[in-house]
């Protein structure tokens, strides 16, 4: 029983982390970084300096 544990366990563990790759590859096929979502510095300062160029 010990065993089937660990193996679901281990199976959740590696699921998930494939569904999350699969993710981030999905949106760095479309150009986007896995933080687009996110407002960070690095994409402050890209907005900052494209409202500069125009």
């Amino acid at each position: 029983m010990t065993l089937f544990i660990n193996l679901l366990i281990a199976a959740i563990i590696v699921g998930l982390a494939g569904y999350e790759i699969f993710k981030i590859t999905q949106k760095s096929k479309q150009g986007k970084c896995a933080g687009c979502d996110y407002k960070c510095e690095a994409k402050l300062m890209v907005d900052k300096a494209r409202k500069q160029r125009n």
